[in-house]
């Protein structure tokens, strides 16, 4: 899905990528193959395509300058995401001129919930299982967060979760 935060993306690291198709073939490809974009690449559209390996090209930097950045990012994290509560991280993809998040929180639905299922009350953006919310409780929530957002901005937004298994 071409993972990202604070400025980079896993397309700024990765060198090839090794699948098995549907077939069993196996093939490995280079990072522009891989047709990457915002939360998005080749897997995307070939859900059917495993991938294997990965070869990924770190660069080399001083400890405790990476410490630094590490630490950093992680108080971000726990400043401005509910990583308190089990999730599947940011649940809705930005949109190209709107963050998804504020029209969410301008619905008034941080906090809303179904069963325990709850939209984030300090992320929007996250959908969050505050102890024992089925894999339908969420899907439920997910699809009354979309329904709000569009009757009210007319906007349909996107997942950024891949939602696999579930009808």
């Amino acid at each position: 899905m071409n993972a990202g935060a604070y400025g980079g993306e896993i397309k700024d690291i990765l060198v090839s990528t090794t699948y098995m198709d549907e077939n069993l073939e196996i093939h490995t490809i280079n990072n522009e193959e891989n047709k990457f974009d915002y939360r998005s690449s080749r897997f995307s559209d070939n859900k059917n395509d495993i991938i294997i390996s990965a070869i990924l090209k770190l660069t080399k930097g001083n400890t405790e300058e990476i410490k630094a950045i590490i630490d950093s990012n992680m108080q971000s994290r726990k400043e401005k995401q509910p990583i308190n509560y089990a999730s599947a991280g940011s649940t809705f993809k930005r949109g190209k001129d709107y963050i998804t998040a504020k029209l969410i929180d301008q619905c008034g639905l941080k906090g809303y919930n179904i069963r325990d299922a709850y939209v984030s009350e300090k992320h929007a953006g996250f959908i969050i299982n505050k102890g024992n919310a089925k894999a339908e409780d969420i899907l439920k929530l997910i699809e009354f967060v979309k329904q709000k957002v569009y009757e009210k901005f007319n906007v349909e937004i996107e997942l950024e979760i891949e939602v696999l298994g579930e009808d």
